[in-house]
């Protein structure tokens, strides 16, 4: 546990390897990265970051419109959550950091906090990865627009 008024420290190197590891799914040109909407690769990326998720003692929740908030449950229920994330898919010639970088960026506070084992925070943390940041066809983006920041996670988007 960093001691008082010292910044908290994440493992780089594993962010790094989840990046590299999530890279794998959906590989595009340039060294980038393809896993387009509602694709076989985007849902391969979704499946791998949810068994992170709740490797990591989170609870998996889905929206209709199929927008994953992982919650690492705080000690006050009624204090609002922190939602960290983006978006796990990308163009036809995405980057491999683009969206997902904020994601698991998320899912690596979660890990750190769990590290310090200094118990429970008082706000629950969750990565976030919404549906449809990056669509390429029908022209519709941003489903998870209506999103979660105020309501509950089981049905936000109508």
């Amino acid at each position: 546990m960093p001691a008082p008024g010292e910044n908290l420290k994440i493992n780089g190197e594993r962010l790094w390897g989840s990046l590299m590891e999530m890279a794998k799914i959906g590989p595009g040109v340039a060294g980038g990265n393809n896993r387009q909407t509602l694709t076989n690769e985007d849902g391969v990326g979704r499946a791998l970051f949810q068994k992170w998720c709740e490797a990591a003692g989170c609870e998996m929740g889905l929206d209709r419109m199929g927008n994953m908030f992982a919650t690492r449950a705080g000690t006050d229920p009624a204090a609002l959550p922190v939602y960290v994330g983006s978006h796990l898919d990308t163009q036809p010639t995405g980057g491999k950091y683009d969206g997902v970088l904020g994601v698991l960026g998320g899912l690596e506070i979660v890990r750190t906090l769990n590290e310090l084992g200094s118990g429970r925070s008082t706000r629950s943390w969750s990565p976030t990865g919404p549906t449809r940041k990056e669509p390429v066809t029908r022209r519709r983006c941003c489903l998870q627009a209506s999103s979660p920041a105020s309501t509950p996670r089981t049905g936000p988007t109508d």
